[in-house]
């Protein structure tokens, strides 16, 4: 059995919205001349991405997992949809059209399909209330968020009462990069800002999480980071330095920042068997789980098809390809 952490949705059909704050800049869907199962996401009158079928179908979608083995897809919408950058009230509106829209996805086989679904966390306190909305009204079992919002660490305090509700919920949260900072020092294609940026802002992130004391104050929550952790891994024994020299931080953190890292869930999607080798002695194998970034470019395609290379016992290939995603989801098969 596999179970995919990270895949991605984009509806069909986005409302219209350019009677609200930012206009032409709220994600919109264009039809491809000739080509019925492609869609434009348009920003700004710009082509953002070409997306298929596969970001809609659920049909789509299941003949997929079953060619490249894939049991189950947890769902979560294109991060650039999350909207952020938009009056709270705005992106709240949008967020409970992409829950229902992803909400319908799910109901065609809700035991192949989970969801994560998105809230307006440039409000936080408003974010901690629609997320109860997400489980009763929507199935989900968790929520989607950014690196950073609008420039903040996902770790800052100012999120603190959003950590707070999320734990006591039980709510899964997924980390996903996005609008990396200091792009401008990106050079190269415009996939440069993906390939460079995301797994430095995954690093940025995860760091927050740990010095601002944000895992020590909410020891429950259940967390999962995109890419791997990103650049995390080369971070973290750096922390572990400062913390065993007495660093300022560690009056947030009076645990080792190791402590910390190792309660956090990473996807595997980082394309290569000897960082998962590195990954699983760092974090442990209780806490990798598959992802692929379906349905784009730069997915993995066959998900966990590197298990085969991984030389390790067949208990911690079962851990990584299902057990760890079903204590982490708290679901039964």
């Amino acid at each position: 059995m596999i179970i995919d952490i990270h895949t991605h949705f984009v509806p069909e059909t986005l409302p219209y919205m350019s009677n609200r704050v930012g206009g032409e800049k709220w994600p919109a869907i264009q039809c491809v001349c000739g080509q019925p199962n492609h869609r434009h996401v348009m920003i700004s009158g710009k082509n953002y991405r070409t997306i298929t079928n596969q970001s809609w179908s659920p049909e789509r979608r299941i003949a997929d997992m079953v060619e490249e083995n894939v049991d189950i897809q947890v769902i979560s919408p294109m991060p650039q949809l999350l909207s952020y950058w938009f009056n709270a009230q705005d992106t709240l509106d949008f967020s409970r059209y992409i829950n229902e829209q992803l909400a319908i996805v799910i109901a065609e086989d809700p035991k192949r399909f989970y969801g994560l679904g998105m809230v307006p966390l440039q409000d936080p306190e408003l974010a901690a209330k629609e997320l109860g909305s997400l489980k009763r009204n929507y199935g989900m079992v968790g929520v989607e968020v950014g690196t950073n919002i609008n420039g903040k660490s996902i770790g800052d305090p100012f999120f603190d009462p959003f950590f707070a509700e999320a734990e006591a919920q039980g709510m899964v949260i997924f980390i996903h990069a996005i609008h990396p900072q200091g792009k401008e020092r990106f050079i190269g294609a415009p996939l440069v800002n993906n390939l460079v940026g995301f797994p430095t802002e995954n690093g940025l992130a995860i760091s927050s999480l740990i010095t601002s004391g944000l895992l020590e104050k909410y020891p429950n929550l259940k967390i999962v980071s995109s890419h791997g952790g990103g650049s995390f891994s080369s971070i973290l024994p750096r922390l572990n330095q400062g913390w065993n020299i007495n660093h300022p931080f560690r009056e947030f953190c009076p645990h080792p920042p190791t402590y910390y890292a190792q309660k956090i869930y990473y996807d595997t999607l980082v394309y290569d068997v000897k960082t998962i080798k590195y990954l699983i002695d760092l974090y442990g194998p209780t806490q990798l789980i598959v992802g692929s970034d379906y349905p784009y470019i730069i997915r993995e395609e066959n998900p966990g098809h590197w298990l085969n290379n991984l030389e390790v016992t067949q208990e911690i290939k079962d851990q990584i390809m299902y057990k760890n995603a079903l204590r982490l989801l708290d679901i039964s098969i």
